[in-house]
């Protein structure tokens, strides 16, 4: 929030800004964390086979769907929606104005969040034609609020997931299988919204623009993946130090978050090629439509969700069974065998007593 408002002051100005208070922090992470934190306490690993922790099945395997459930949220986090959010409707920015310009030069019948420009015959333009058009036209301090708030509930929740969710589900402590089911859940948000700006009447369209409908959609739904999203990423960050190997920990996390990076990598990449090209070029003035932009990039997010889920099945860890709540989704191991002896007792005894009858 505060770097977005200080844009509205200068680039430059919010760098500094941004630099001071990570120096204000600097004395207490010099002098106040123990001077062994972070060191090994047996031989450094020598060689990369150790460094990528390669014999490693269960965490390699849980590393790569890590990398496409965090591509999940950067195909369309990162880059398109903060683009979107700042872009103007894509109709009237061809326009040349007619109404009186005041002494700033914005003319008072441009659509939200376009500019006016002087030079061109006080044609309304937008701000930044790479960042498409079709959105929501808000300003910086509007935009980085936004994002600010999905960051501070995604952080919330996972820490309050072993309380809150997994441990009232009866998913406490949580396996593959419960990875699975979340990441599958995982994949709702993104399909919601994907299909809402494709197909929904009166809501995401270029010849019927409802501002107050696109923020209720994407408010509701951008919250509803972060409460999902963050209770993935609890899962996570349970089960790298289940399948870590105890004499690897830190090697074995730092292989696992290696791929966290590969993956919003490889989603902010992504999202920039397909919000970029996917959308119809609606002119010099305007850029392209981001709202079909947007719409692949959510198309993209579900299908990296998907992805990660049935990675995850790969996981050797069939032990544990799945509950949710009262209703148990998967039977765990023991659970069958106890059935079992029990179903053999109750056989025995009813022959024992046809016997003796």
């Amino acid at each position: 929030f505060l770097g977005s408002a200080l844009l509205e002051v200068s680039y430059e100005t919010a760098l500094i800004v941004m630099m001071i208070i990570v120096a204000i922090a600097m004395p207490w992470a010099i002098w106040g964390l123990d001077s062994n934190l972070g060191m090994a306490k047996k031989e450094n690993a020598t060689s990369w086979k150790q460094v990528l922790a390669l014999d490693n099945r269960n965490l390699n395997i849980l590393s790569l769907a890590r990398l496409f459930l965090f591509a999940s949220r950067d195909f369309w986090f990162e880059v398109p929606l903060p683009f979107y959010l700042r872009s103007p409707r894509c109709e009237g920015l061809t326009a040349t104005a007619t109404a009186a310009v005041t002494a700033l030069q914005t003319c008072s019948d441009c659509v939200r969040g376009a500019i006016c420009d002087a030079a061109t015959n006080f044609t309304c333009q937008n701000a930044n034609p790479g960042g498409g058009c079709g959105g929501l036209g808000l300003d910086r301090v509007m935009v980085g609020t936004f994002l600010g708030g999905y960051i501070i509930l995604y952080g919330q929740v996972q820490s309050w997931t072993p309380q809150l969710v997994t441990g009232p589900l009866g998913q406490t402590p949580p396996n593959k299988w419960t990875e699975v089911l979340w990441g599958m859940f995982n994949c709702i948000p993104t399909l919601i919204m994907c299909v809402v700006i494709t197909f929904a009447p009166n809501v995401f369209r270029m010849d019927d623009y409802d501002l107050s409908s696109m923020m209720g959609w994407l408010i509701a739904v951008i919250c509803l993946f972060a409460v999902i999203f963050a209770i993935n990423s609890s899962i996570h960050s349970f089960l790298v130090v289940k399948y870590a190997k105890a004499d690897k920990i830190a090697v074995s996390v730092g292989f696992y978050y290696m791929s966290n990076a590969f993956g919003r990598l490889f989603g902010t990449i992504g999202s920039g090629i397909l919000y970029t090209y996917v959308g119809d070029y609606m002119g010099p003035y305007a850029g392209t439509n981001g709202t079909a932009g947007l719409a692949a990039c959510f198309l993209a997010g579900t299908l990296s969700s998907l992805l990660a889920a049935i990675i995850t099945i790969w996981i050797d860890d069939n032990d544990d069974g799945l509950q949710c709540g009262p209703c148990t989704l998967i039977q765990s191991k023991k659970s069958k065998q106890n059935n079992d002896n029990n179903n053999s007792s109750n056989i025995e005894t009813v022959d024992e007593e046809a016997a003796t009858k």
